[in-house]
């Protein structure tokens, strides 16, 4: 009776040690994609949080769930699909600048298109495609850095995500109390994600020079 209620017991790997944690985040490469996660997110969540403020400010509607629905809606399709590129271009890092890229886009767009009814809701699409996107480049890259750490490095990047969020919403707050105006968030956000795209291609040629260096070495063998 005890066997058939019993679960079998299934092969796991040790944990990393505390040691081999703080190895991990001192490495060069893995903090690199961890602070653009954490800038990305910051941005992004951070505005969220602040987006019925936002858009009272600009647009004065009396409805705001079309634009909750946009960014919801793009969040599923930068999720569903984000994979299905990362198989096909096989370049995560240049992936997640081109998502980056048009993430700081759609942000600092947010208060022109605002004007035009019709077009009003792509940013937001776009934003929220981005957004949940950007995460699965991040995690194939660390995976491929840390292979025998797979879990604890992916939950870092989660950490930096989280991390992320409250330190955005945190921000967003003091802004406001500071005295900024609503309207000019986005174009703070948007600004605060052309940062992380600056980590973003230091990383990227960081890796370039690394493989030119490693070609040369092949060819002087």
């Amino acid at each position: 009776m005890i066997g058939i209620i019993s679960f079998p017991n299934f092969p796991a790997l040790a944990p990393p040690s505390m040691q081999q944690r703080f190895a991990m985040m001192a490495n060069g490469r893995v903090a690199a994609i961890i602070s653009a996660t954490f800038l990305t997110i910051i941005s992004s969540l951070g505005l969220y949080t602040n987006i019925s403020t936002i858009l009272d400010n600009l647009k004065d509607t009396l409805t705001l769930a079309p634009y909750w629905w946009a960014w919801g809606i793009g969040g599923v399709i930068g999720s569903f699909s984000v994979g299905y590129f990362i198989d096909r271009t096989a370049r995560p890092k240049m992936l997640m600048a081109g998502i980056i890229a048009i993430m700081a886009l759609a942000m600092i767009c947010i208060p022109f298109a605002l004007s035009f009814p019709m077009r009003s809701f792509l940013p937001f699409v776009l934003w929220g495609a981005m957004g949940w996107a950007s995460q699965a480049p991040q995690q194939h890259e660390l995976l491929r850095l840390q292979p025998n750490h797979g879990a604890a490095v992916v939950a870092l990047n989660s950490s930096a995500n989280y991390l992320g969020s409250a330190v955005g919403s945190t921000l967003g707050g003091i802004v406001l109390l500071a005295g900024l105006t609503p309207s000019s968030l986005p174009f703070a956000a948007g600004c605060l994600v052309l940062a992380a795209l600056l980590v973003q291609w230091l990383i990227i040629s960081s890796n370039r020079k690394r493989g030119n260096a490693k070609n040369m070495s092949d060819l002087m063998q």
